[in-house]
């Protein structure tokens, strides 16, 4: 988008002349300005600027004085004049891991909150749900939330914590599942490299649907899985070790080489494989500190199952 266009866009909102999607990209993008870093400049500086914006506004109410009414203060007005020159690059802006940042949509913007490797983080949302990620995770909250309490769990894992609410279910989506709660706790794991997704429930009940099938109910103490490739679920009762990832440990409970391969990545940033065609397929049971280095973590791994490692640059062969 042009630095003209830009003006001109401003102009007409100030004038309330926009369009509806034009007034909403000016909407969306003005309620990005409390989230930006503020903008630093040297008093000569401050000076043309109030200068420069005062010379645009000026003949505007001069000339509409009763029909306009300005819609923001002088000095966020001041603010978006200045950052004019950057407005494309807010649209534009790319999520940093880690950190919660807002993402332009069409029906408004998503708060993203997403994890690096080997960290956890808690998070508490308006309706004083709390939740807890796991390492590499990624979830979208509604721009509307609590009116709509949407949570999208784009990739990883995380333990919900609900504050419950009867007029305002809690709904999760996750690829084709969808989880809807009144006020409960509960895991999902849901990876989308590992073939199987679970949800286990802590307390309270939890309402399952798959795209096109009934809907499942799990109560305290259940858990289900879901095989994405054939799309089958299978209800069994919650192994409460599957969420001691939030005390700091990695369980590995008869997992195959990939899923434990998969997340030795996720936990530890390295990449374990074999050329051995017979431990492809092979299980691992075993539970291990996040907070150990990998190449220990590996080491333990391989101890317990009696094998072998080698470190090779950035990645480790076991055999």
């Amino acid at each position: 988008m042009s630095s003209t266009r830009n003006r001109q866009l401003l102009k007409d909102y100030l004038q309330h002349k926009n369009s509806g999607p034009e007034k909403e990209i000016v909407d969306n993008w003005y309620q990005q300005l409390d989230d930006a870093d503020p903008i630093s400049m040297d008093a000569r500086k401050e000076a043309q600027v109030k200068e420069q914006i005062w010379a645009s506004i000026a003949p505007g109410i001069k000339t509409h004085k009763e029909a306009i009414k300005i819609r923001l203060s002088w000095l966020r007005a001041a603010a978006i004049l200045t950052t004019i020159g950057s407005l494309a690059l807010l649209f534009w802006k790319t999520p940093v891991p880690g950190k919660s940042t807002k993402n332009n949509c069409p029906g408004g913007c998503f708060t993203t909150v997403s994890t690096q490797t080997g960290e956890r983080k808690n998070v508490t949302l308006p309706d004083g749900t709390n939740l807890m990620l796991n390492s590499v995770s990624t979830i979208r909250i509604s721009p509307d939330f609590p009116a709509k309490r949407i949570v999208q769990l784009i990739d990883g894992e995380v333990f919900f914590d609900v504050k419950h609410d009867p007029k305002h279910p809690f709904i999760i989506k996750s690829g084709r599942l969808t989880t809807q709660v009144l006020g409960t706790a509960f895991n999902i794991r849901a990876y989308s490299q590992l073939g199987k997704m679970t949800i286990g429930v802590l307390r309270g009940k939890v309402g399952v649907r798959v795209d096109n099938q009934p809907s499942h109910f799990l109560i305290k103490g259940q858990q289900m899985a879901y095989q994405r490739n054939d799309q089958t679920i299978q209800l069994t009762p919650l192994d409460e070790q599957n969420m001691a990832w939030q005390k700091g440990n990695l369980v590995l409970n008869n997992a195959s080489f990939e899923e434990m391969s998969i997340l030795m990545a996720k936990n530890f940033g390295i990449q374990v494989y074999t050329n051995n065609q017979n431990l492809k397929t092979k299980h691992f049971t075993t539970t291990i500190s996040t907070s150990a280095p990998a190449l220990k973590a590996m080491e333990i791994v391989a101890a317990i199952h009696q094998l072998k490692i080698k470190k090779r640059r950035n990645d480790i062969e076991i055999y």
